[in-house]
């Protein structure tokens, strides 16, 4: 088996305590791309990486579990986790991220941060009123952001998905905060560079696979399971944010 490295100091994106899976994703996330883990490796245990990274199993195990939904990361019974040999692939696939602070709107950091303190409990809401019409609006919005033409269009037709699932809710002050954030966002023109080129496509087929399988488990009316979904996609999010920096 390869040798696992010491890992980076853990570099801190939140200072929210429910974020710290995300600072642990984070910080494994550059410690492959730094080459201290390489394709195939056997990572520490939970153990060991809660101490070199300073945090609870907990957080780590919720980290891992992410790692191994993404593609990152596979669980041998007895043997322990180990790196995919295609891991540097997945990072291809991420939409990553490149954001400042601003003096008239939230950071998209503050921004992504605040969802996590109620999105995924909102999930239960969504499944208990969602109408058959608006998962079918759901559904059409999703092929939307695999047709989306620029970089603008595919950040448009997230948030269009986005408040389309708030909507459900039948929740007026939900939908205000929806609108709201999408105000700040287009304020920074979604903090993109670039903004009339095509996403890559690769970003779009990624991004497209995590929010069809939100809308699938609204569909399904699984509220525990939407609840998960929409955690770890916010928490992937936050932690790919100016990840490179």
């Amino acid at each position: 088996m390869t040798a696992t490295a010491a890992l980076p100091q853990l570099t801190a994106v939140s200072t929210n305590d429910r974020a710290t899976p995300s600072l642990v994703y984070r910080s494994l996330l550059r410690s492959i791309r730094e080459g201290l883990m390489v394709p195939g490796a056997r990572l520490p245990n939970e153990r060991e990486l809660a101490q070199q990274l300073n945090t609870s199993r907990t957080a780590v195990r919720s980290a891992l579990a992410m790692m191994e939904r993404q593609g990152l990361v596979r669980r041998r019974v007895g043997s322990g986790t180990f790196l995919t040999e295609d891991a540097h692939d997945v990072f291809g696939r991420m939409d990553q991220t490149e954001t400042g602070n601003h003096e008239d709107v939230p950071s998209f950091a503050e921004i992504v941060e605040g969802r996590l303190l109620f999105e995924p409990a909102m999930m239960h809401l969504v499944v208990r009123r969602v109408e058959e019409s608006e998962i079918a609006e759901m559904r059409r919005l999703l092929e939307a952001i695999l047709d989306a033409p620029t970089w603008e269009d595919f950040k448009e037709s997230i948030y269009a998905l986005h408040r389309q699932v708030f909507s459900a809710t039948k929740n007026k002050f939900l939908e205000q905060i929806m609108g709201s954030i999408l105000d700040d966002r287009r304020a920074v023109l979604f903090d993109g560079r670039d903004t009339d080129k095509p996403a890559p496509d690769l970003v779009r087929q990624q991004t497209h696979k995590e929010l069809r399988a939100i809308v699938d488990a609204i569909a399904d009316r699984n509220g525990k399971r939407a609840e998960k979904l929409v955690s770890d996609h916010l928490l992937r999010t936050l932690a790919t944010i100016n990840i490179w920096r």
